[in-house]
């Protein structure tokens, strides 16, 4: 079985049993912290993937990531807890992708990311996001990336759709422009 299709059987059936359970945001909520901290500690995904590390000491440190005390009774716990006995943890990246996805599908929500080359007023996100809703519709997540590469202007990604209005991109294509009439 491929990595993809045994994340999403894993995303799916919490995301299921959630749903049940109306804990489907809380669970989100967990997600979003943790995967927030996963992308800003290498090391942990490092903990994570190492045989050495046992599997109590894996879950402490997920739940420590997830901002929560380790607590046995709740479902987030017992997944996090069923993902390591199955030895899944290599997985887990792709489980929270895939839970967040259908979560944000279940309840119309549209994620987008804002990407700009130094970081912008909160006005403007607002404004963004406002304009966004108003147009598709639909609630909507943003998340603000900053990145100097882009020297300028912004990019902007709703789902499949990519904007890309970054000073970086209108050189590049002068450049293509200039290289197609010699």
């Amino acid at each position: 079985m491929t990595n993809g299709s045994i994340a999403k059987r894993y995303a799916k059936a919490l995301f299921d049993e959630a749903r049940e359970q109306f804990v489907d945001e809380l669970i989100y909520k967990h997600f979003g912290t943790l995967f927030a901290t996963l992308k800003a500690e290498p090391d942990l995904q490092m903990a994570l993937i190492n045989p050495r590390v046992s599997q109590e000491k894996k879950y402490t440190l997920l739940m420590l990531a997830s901002g929560l005390k380790p607590e046995p009774a709740t479902l987030f716990s017992r997944f996090l807890r069923l993902l390591l006995k199955n030895r899944r943890e290599n997985q887990l990246r792709l489980v929270i992708y895939v839970y967040r996805d259908l979560y944000r599908e279940f309840h119309e929500i549209d994620h987008v990311v804002f990407e700009t080359a130094i970081p912008v007023d909160d006005g403007i996100v607002d404004h963004l996001t406002k304009r966004i809703k108003e147009r598709r519709h639909r609630e909507v997540e943003c998340e603000r990336v900053v990145n100097p590469n882009i020297i300028g202007g912004f990019r902007l990604r709703i789902g499949d759709h990519h904007y890309d209005h970054s000073y970086k991109h209108q050189l590049e294509q002068i450049r293509q422009r200039l290289c197609l009439t010699r």
